[in-house]
């Protein structure tokens, strides 16, 4: 017995020490790595704590006999958690198409688009009443639903002046345009194609092919250039056209958008599951990688199949939607990837960690960087990390804390100051949201936001106090109060449109959100 415990101790110690040391996998070959280890025999698989008869999981007592036999209540357990671990993980490694199917629904069902020629526009900006993520408050928007496997290839005539991007099915980067696209911000026709389309391709075109069947596109505005209200509407209106390659133009609509309620927002149930077979039953088989698909097969979504889950799949979907929106909740108010953080030692972080619009890092994806962008936000463009000129493009920065650490509370009075002389050619903005929609908040204000465009009343140093509190605090001016609701949380998103160089050497800086005794 005694010397079995020195055996046992003795690998125990190997083990340590192999640990802690420093291993370079990478220039070792097989020859190297298994040479380098003691040899083993048969009973050495014995000596290496293999897993027991009786194994305490959370998901309870797993018990095996003969050696590894499961009993039939183990069977059970161990399929209801694989099943319920890998329907989070679609959840969460699939929330980008779930994001983009529920805007393309959000577009047909509540604002009344019936094909590729209806456009949602926002020429009085954008309120809380549609649900989008983090939608902002300052530009003029148009939104865009393309369905190439009913319309086939599709033109858009895109106008000067305006950016962004179209994005795929599973919010995947199709082509720019304005300013960052191929038409450097002149405007054009552009001719999006299925990912199919084996016919000609005309001339006079800037051509894009996308991945998928459903796309999502968006353009902005500013308000200096096109206007706001009619005027704005009417921009889009003599500029802004979308239509199916085989019929030319014809009558287009540019619906008010902005102001109409609505829900582009994923289910936080097991509907999110039907949403993710009505994606893959109709999108191109690839999609999706092999991988992905082997694990919605294995829980019943599957292309050419019906979806069909029974009452213990039901139950499984609903829970695993809620674990992941847990989980998605921590990555993205609780990040602990240090280049979330913007500044040294301040709470002001990125939507956009690692600056990469695929989320890959050192040759794999950033998983985290993922969830918590996409969670949190949705467009997706490479022009977002691309390096601009001075005082051209915009940067945004969020929190969720106030100075001491904890998070923000409705029920609570802040107050931020804005400090003198923010560096940026156009404008800066704060807008506030909802943690649990992402949206932005809802309250009796008609805007959830402050800007520079409205010049709050300011300090004598130049300095702007904004305050966030459920009623407004006395001797503050209304313009200087941003209302938020006792009793739920809110969080900032600080717009910087235009920085300049020192808000890019960040030798000017945010200051923390201070509580209000």
């Amino acid at each position: 017995m005694k010397s079995k415990s020195l055996i046992h101790l003795a690998v125990a110690g190997l083990l340590a020490a192999g640990l802690a040391a420093p291993v370079h996998a990478a220039d070792q070959s097989i020859f190297e790595l298994g040479a380098a280890e003691a040899k083993q025999t048969s009973k050495d698989f014995k000596d290496f704590n293999p897993a027991p008869a009786k194994i305490e999981t959370n998901f309870g007592t797993l018990e095996f006999t003969g050696g590894g036999y499961p009993t039939k209540e183990t069977v059970q357990k161990v399929y209801d958690e694989l099943d319920l671990q890998r329907a989070t993980q679609l959840y969460l490694d699939l929330f980008p198409a779930l994001s983009v199917h529920g805007i393309l629904k959000a577009q047909v069902r509540d604002f009344g688009h019936r094909s590729s020629s209806d456009i949602c526009v926002t020429p009085n900006k954008m309120n809380p009443n549609p649900l989008f993520l983090t939608g902002n408050t300052d530009s003029i928007y148009a939104w865009m639903t393309l369905d190439l496997k009913a319309e086939g290839p599709t033109v858009m005539e895109i106008p000067p002046n305006v950016m962004g991007p179209l994005d795929d099915a599973y919010f995947r980067f199709v082509v720019d345009f304005g300013a960052t696209g191929p038409d450097k911000g002149k405007g054009g026709k552009y001719l999006i194609l299925p990912p199919d389309y084996e016919g000609e391709v005309p001339e006079g075109y800037f051509v894009a092919r996308s991945n998928s069947y459903r796309n999502w596109g968006l353009v902005r505005a500013n308000t200096d250039v096109i206007g706001i209200g009619d005027k704005a509407m009417q921009f889009y209106r003599d500029n802004l056209k979308v239509y199916p390659l085989k019929t030319g133009p014809g009558k287009v609509r540019h619906i008010d958008c902005g102001h109409m309620p609505g829900n582009s927002l994923v289910p936080e149930d097991a509907s999110a599951f039907r949403w993710l077979h009505e994606i893959v039953s109709y999108e191109p088989a690839d999609l999706f990688d092999k991988e992905q698909l082997g694990r919605l097969a294995s829980l019943g979504i599957e292309k050419g199949k019906p979806f069909a889950p029974d009452a213990r799949m039901q139950g499984i979907f609903d829970q695993a939607a809620k674990q992941a929106v847990a989980m998605s909740r921590v990555i993205t108010f609780a990040s602990r990837d240090p280049e979330e953080k913007l500044y040294k030692g301040m709470s002001w972080g990125t939507p956009f960690i690692g600056g990469n619009s695929e989320f890959v890092k050192n040759g794999y994806r950033n998983l985290e960087a993922r969830t918590l962008y996409h969670y949190n936000a949705i467009v997706i463009t490479p022009a977002m990390a691309a390096p601009m000129p001075e005082g051209r493009g915009s940067k945004y920065s969020s929190t969720y804390v106030d100075e001491n650490g904890d998070f923000l509370d409705g029920s609570k009075t802040y107050k931020l100051r804005v400090p003198p002389n923010v560096p940026v050619r156009e404008f800066w903005s704060i807008t506030v949201y909802d943690p649990a929609t992402r949206s932005q908040l809802q309250t009796s204000q008609p805007l959830p936001s402050i800007s520079s465009q409205q010049n709050p009343p300011a300090n004598e140093d130049g300095s702007v106090d904004i305050y966030f509190s459920a009623k407004k605090p006395d001797g503050v001016a209304e313009s200087n109060w941003i209302q938020t609701v006792a009793g739920k949380g809110f969080f900032p998103f600080y717009r910087f449109y235009g920085p300049l160089k020192a808000f890019n050497d960040q030798t000017w800086k945010p200051v923390e959100i201070e509580l209000v005794e």
